[in-house]
């Protein structure tokens, strides 16, 4: 019997918020974004593993988790 298996991952942007990157220093616009994992079987998604918020740096491309109070600050401001 062969078992398929793996995990999923899909991201849904959520809008630009004004931080400073924390590697470059660019104090531009950082879009966030919320991540999810899924374990599939057989490609269909059965169980939620994750859910990450993080922001990303347009111009070096750093991504940094943030806490899901915190996103939904920044999203609430943004």
């Amino acid at each position: 019997m062969l078992v398929i298996f793996g995990l999923s991952r899909k991201e849904w942007p959520l809008g630009l918020v004004a931080l400073a990157c924390m590697v470059c220093g660019h104090p531009g616009p950082q879009s966030l974004v919320r991540r999810r994992t899924r374990f599939t079987l057989f490609f269909v998604p059965v169980l939620p593993l994750r859910n990450r918020f993080e922001t990303r740096c347009p111009v070096c491309g750093t991504g940094r988790q943030v806490a899901r109070d915190e996103a939904r600050r920044l999203g609430a401001a943004a």
